[in-house]
């Protein structure tokens, strides 16, 4: 076998790992947020379906939205970083949270709704891998709701040499790894969700439709990342000529006043500036 394996950090990987083994999605939902196996009744994948004509569209999602049964949680594998990517992120908790109702129903039956994000790039300044947001009282330190979550899980922060006995690391790790060496020292941790985890990746590197469907979803995020750079590269050169054309009329401008201290009238003046 081709010591390059798919990895779970492409979004497609990802999804169809999780949602097409309920098992190993249980465990890493019950490490990620620290709720006991126990306490999981149930867990219902509200997305399933990966449509392959879609894959090959830009700005398509790939994300994963589960009901808990009395709490629904969106999880999200980003790759890269996009502007306004906060905002987004609030954007599509606030539906989820909101969808819940239908007109004149209680706000009593509102349950808790929780986002986990994982991305492979740094979002924020501090070191730490994982950042929970809620809703808060600035001042006073008081929390408002309990209903809401948002998590993010920055993969390029996990240590390289990482707790064994942390399941958090260990998962992102998973997420991570592309190789043989390294779902090899995985799989010699113990952790049952991981190790049948590996060998789902192992069948999906080995299967030609799923590696055809990787292929595709891979060239439509480089077409995306591609004109979005071409998109910035052209802002960039029409700011830069905006500026270069104040600037000029700017200085034009302050020669003009200066000629005129010095008594030229505005024919002569027009003449040397414009000329």
């Amino acid at each position: 076998m081709d010591n390059k394996l798919v990895s779970a950090k492409l979004d497609i990987v990802f999804k169809k790992l999780f949602a097409e083994n309920i098992d190993i999605l249980t465990e890493f939902i019950s490490d990620m947020l620290d709720i006991p196996m126990e306490e999981i009744k149930s867990i219902k994948v509200l997305n399933p379906d990966i449509l392959p004509e879609s894959i090959g569209e830009k700005y398509y999602r790939l994300d994963l939205l589960l009901d808990l049964g009395g709490k629904f949680i969106n999880v999200e594998m980003q790759v890269r970083s996009e502007k306004s990517f906060g905002d987004r992120i609030l954007l599509y908790w606030s539906k989820m949270y909101s969808s819940q109702l239908d007109s004149g129903e209680s706000y009593k039956k509102l349950c808790p709704c929780i986002a986990i994000t994982i991305v492979d790039f740094d979002l924020f300044e501090h070191e730490d891998y994982h950042s929970e947001f809620g809703v808060w009282d600035i001042e006073h330190d008081n929390k408002l709701t309990d209903k809401m979550a948002i998590h993010f899980f920055e993969l390029k922060k996990v240590p390289l040499n990482i707790d064994k006995s942390t399941r958090k690391e260990l998962w992102l790790q998973f997420i991570k790894a592309d190789d043989k060496e390294a779902f090899d020292m995985l799989e010699n941790t113990n952790v049952t969700g991981i190790q049948k985890g590996i060998q789902a990746v192992y069948k999906m590197s080995a299967d030609e439709r799923t590696r055809e469907l990787i292929r595709m979803r891979e060239k439509a995020l480089h077409d995306e990342a591609t004109l979005l750079e071409e998109a910035r590269e052209e802002g960039e050169a029409k700011g830069m000529a905006k500026g270069m054309a104040k600037g000029r009329a700017e200085k034009e401008a302050e020669i003009a006043a200066r000629m005129k201290s010095l008594g030229m009238s505005d024919d002569e003046i027009q003449k040397i500036i414009g000329s």
